[in-house]
């Protein structure tokens, strides 16, 4: 009897231990799918903010964890912590570029952040430069998915030119 309730007792800890190690895991594809309202929602900006900060280990996870910084500068009503998660942020995002020029999604992220942020933020010089190396290597993105998404934003955001998108689409 003392054995079934130990055993029973390991198997319970084992099943709390797995079940928060699962609560605890980044999900990429949804991070992505909330890219375009992170800046609206402070519950979700903050939700994968966390789980960001304790998970990324790729340029493009480091590159999301940098937007959702930024983001959090919308979502915090003291001027300082608004800038200092904006300039933390764009350090950020800055550095996984530099380090990762030819990331295709690093570039998106800085594409979509530059080109709707007010210019009196200063952060606005590489819309056209990221707007053309988009265009230019979309394409090349292997994930599937990631690509449809990253498409898909780009041409609602109405950015590009129908002949832009042609190229951007293929």
């Amino acid at each position: 009897m003392a054995r079934k309730f130990l055993y029973g007792l390991i198997v319970m800890q084992v099943l709390i231990f797995a079940g928060q190690i699962k609560g605890q895991t980044l999900s990429l594809p949804q991070i992505r799918k909330d890219f375009k309202i992170g800046h609206k929602d402070g519950d979700k900006c903050k939700q994968h903010l966390e789980s960001l900060g304790k998970h990324a280990d790729s340029p493009v996870e480091l590159g999301y964890e940098a937007a959702y910084h930024m983001f959090m500068a919308k979502h915090t009503g003291n001027p300082i912590k608004k800038m200092s998660y904006f300039k933390d942020g764009k350090k950020m995002l800055e550095k996984q570029i530099a380090s990762n020029p030819n990331n295709v999604e690093l570039r998106y992220i800085r594409l979509c952040i530059q080109y709707y942020i007010p210019s009196y933020m200063g952060y606005r010089d590489n819309i056209e430069e990221d707007k053309d190396f988009l265009m230019n290597n979309l394409y090349k993105l292997q994930d599937k998915e990631a690509k449809e998404l990253l498409y898909t934003y780009l041409k609602g955001a109405k950015m590009y030119s129908e002949k832009e998108l042609a190229l951007l689409g293929r």
